[in-house]
């Protein structure tokens, strides 16, 4: 999962270049006339963005290298954007994988050459991600564009990319080291992928002429013409797609199987947590509207209610499905909390110190630091001695430390979330949704007697799911847990940063520290009790029994009780919600053996969720949200195709399926 940073050195002109592969980034004479000309011209870009009937356009690159490819059609988007406000063509997504990403003092190096670009530089060096493995979403408002850092070989995440029957991409920016200096790259495989991602008409430039690329693209069904190269180079290739080959779907857990949301349709969103907040504000984002029904008198009065909350990632000393979600997740989830106000929503980035309190976790946590799965940056070792100074508390043990970490607010989140939507978000309160009805146009439903009608709708009901019978179609696990509310004291007063073993405690807020938490398993009840907080309390003692002070706190009994939604397999669930009787109409010849592959998309549905957030919401909400707000959009996913199968709302179906378990 750890990405391998590229080695560079820098020649005489300042440019940098690759040790591994003895090549330039870009020109020595001028990256960014090379760009324009190459990527920029070579895709007809200014024309085709004029000329362009949809909302979104989407570039895939091969060689993300110093970014300057991308920084270059951040600033030509911005400036078609600023020239044409009402243009239909709102948005620009870039998808680019790099096998060896830059250290990003290399990277500011590198791009410090290039003055013109640097409001667009800046912008990525504060979001750019750590050298983990994976997509790496970043957002750019200023520049209305959407950057996928793809880190890892390309023709393993290519296969990867979640595509529509119609393609993906609309331009491609061949680059990558020359042919003759990185001839692993340029294969029929990734011309065959290029094949099954690109939008009939979709285009590509590349500064290379080589045969095995002529060759390569015209066998996968691409018109290829030479035209004048950059500089010294004498030709370049350019072309475009003109075949329908390669066009396949991932059946059963396609996720384009609707129409994409229209101008002017109406989003129904059933729900006042941090699961509903996310997602009204990615679809704000994308300038969509949305009502929020909220069945209370207030937002965040459900699990999202508790005062504070841990903020980090559940890693394994492999990289697991379930491990890559929480790693992608808490990244991609930091980034989006940094873009928010920060006078918005009560927070503290003061990491999270995972302790070593038991022989098993000391042998979990052993491996994992052995392992060399995780780079430093999300997750490192630390030995007592540090612990005790990055907490400023006393400790025995030795630990993890998570120092992207730390804890926020969750009711300031979902308030502030939800405020940033504007004009975007119209917000019901004590708005109890009933009698949801779905058909082939829109969905129906009733608010206190009242009825409404919507085009689709969005189920983000945490633990009331339970209660509403279109949410049956999940194995849904409701989960009480008590948080304790622990008022300052000495020595906790000096706690700097999150302190979890088989529970965790906060830094003070409005001096209370979060001592928490209990786990009752089908337990919807949100009354305080003793017995928890007495749980509570000797959980704490029982990890913490080598240090005095633990033993010396004085709790005035105030807590908060609420009810978290889990799944049987502990994962999310983010997309269209099918009922149970239609997937095993669909899927029942699994049963029997049939390939999966073989079966048929989901039918076109238009009741979605997001849900089974569990006690994992900070770090999986965000990136939830854009996975379904992708799904209705038809956007690019932000994540594998391997771990969008493992958080699709009708896996459950399916693997009862294969197993040939009946509903």
């Amino acid at each position: 999962m750890k990405s391998q940073s590229a080695q560079v050195h820098f020649n005489d002109s300042g440019t940098p270049v690759a040790d591994h592969f003895d090549d330039v980034y870009f020109s020595n004479d001028s990256g960014i006339d090379e760009t324009l000309h190459v990527f920029i011209g070579g895709n007809d870009l200014s024309e085709r963005w004029h000329s362009h009937n949809r909302r979104d356009f989407v570039i895939a690159e091969t060689g993300f290298g110093t970014g300057l490819n991308c920084l270059v059609a951040m600033q030509a988007f911005k400036q078609f954007r600023d020239a044409n406000p009402a243009h239909p063509l709102k948005h620009l997504f870039i998808l680019t994988t790099e096998k060896f990403p830059l250290k990003k003092a290399d990277l500011r190096q590198a791009l410090n050459a290039f003055p013109a670009l640097n409001q667009a530089a800046d912008a990525l060096a504060e979001q750019y991600p750590v050298a983990l493995q994976g997509c790496h979403r970043m957002h750019f408002t200023d520049f209305s564009c959407t950057l996928d850092l793809w880190m890892g070989d390309v023709h393993e995440l290519l296969p990867q990319w979640h595509c529509p029957r119609s393609g993906l991409i609309d331009a491609w920016f061949l680059d990558g080291f020359a042919p003759s200096k990185n001839p692993e790259m340029w294969t029929d495989a990734l011309f065959l992928q290029m094949a099954r991602l690109t939008r009939q008409g979709g285009t590509f430039g590349t500064f290379t002429a080589a045969g095995i690329v002529k060759r390569g693209l015209r066998d996968a069904g691409f018109v290829v013409e030479k035209r004048k190269g950059f500089g010294r180079k004498r030709d370049m290739l350019a072309g475009y797609f003109d075949s329908e080959k390669g066009k396949q779907p991932a059946p059963p857990y396609s996720r384009y199987n609707n129409a994409p949301l229209g101008d002017g349709e109406r989003i129904a969103i059933v729900g006042g947590g941090l699961a509903a907040a996310t997602f009204a504000h990615a679809l704000a984002e994308q300038g969509v509207a949305s009502t929020v029904f909220c069945a209370d008198e207030t937002l965040a009065t459900g699990a999202s209610g508790n005062r504070q909350g841990g903020f980090y990632p559940q890693l394994h000393s492999e990289a697991s499905i379930a491990s890559q979600i929480q790693a992608h997740s808490f990244l991609y989830a930091r980034r989006y909390y940094n873009a928010l106000p920060s006078d918005d929503y009560r927070h503290q980035w003061c990491g999270v110190l995972q302790l070593g309190f038991s022989d098993a976790v000391i042998d979990r946590q052993q491996k994992l630091a052995d392992g060399g799965v995780w780079p430093d940056e999300l997750v490192r070792p630390v030995s007592a001695e540090e612990a005790t100074s990055i907490s400023g508390l006393p400790l025995s043990d030795n630990g993890l430390f998570i120092p992207l970490g730390g804890w926020l607010s969750p009711p300031d989140l979902v308030h502030a979330l939800i405020n940033a939507c504007g004009d975007k978000v119209t917000l019901h309160l004590n708005a109890k949704v009933h009698n949801i009805s779905e058909s082939s146009t829109d969905v129906t439903f009733s608010v206190n007697n009242e009825s409404y009608t919507f085009d689709r709708i969005i189920m983000a009901t945490g633990a009331d799911s339970v209660l509403i019978d279109t949410m049956n179609a999940l194995p849904l696990r409701p989960v009480r847990g008590q948080v304790e509310a622990i008022a300052t004291q000495a020595p906790i007063d000096q706690l700097n940063t999150v302190l979890c073993h088989k529970g965790y405690m906060t830094p003070q807020m409005d001096s209370r520290h979060a001592l928490g938490s209990t786990y009752g398993k089908g337990d919807t009840a949100t009354d305080v009790r003793e017995v928890d907080t007495q749980t509570n309390l000797a959980t704490h003692q029982k990890a913490l029994s080598n240090e005095s002070w633990i033993r010396e706190l004085e709790h005035d009994g105030d807590a908060r009780a609420s009810v978290r939604l889990s799944l049987p397999d502990h994962q999310p669930a983010s997309g269209q919600l099918t009922k149970v009787n239609v997937l095993w109409e669909r899927y029942q010849e699994l049963t029997v053996g049939k390939p999966i592959d073989g079966q048929a998309e989901l039918p076109e549905g238009r009741i979605f969720t997001l849900t089974g957030l569990g006690s994992r919401g900070l770090t999986t909400a965000p990136l939830m949200a854009q996975v379904l707000a992708s799904q209705l959009l038809h956007q690019p996913m932000p994540m594998p195709e391997k771990l969008l199968q493992a958080v699709a709302p009708q896996r459950f179906m399916i693997r009862n399926c294969i197993r040939g378990e009946a509903p």
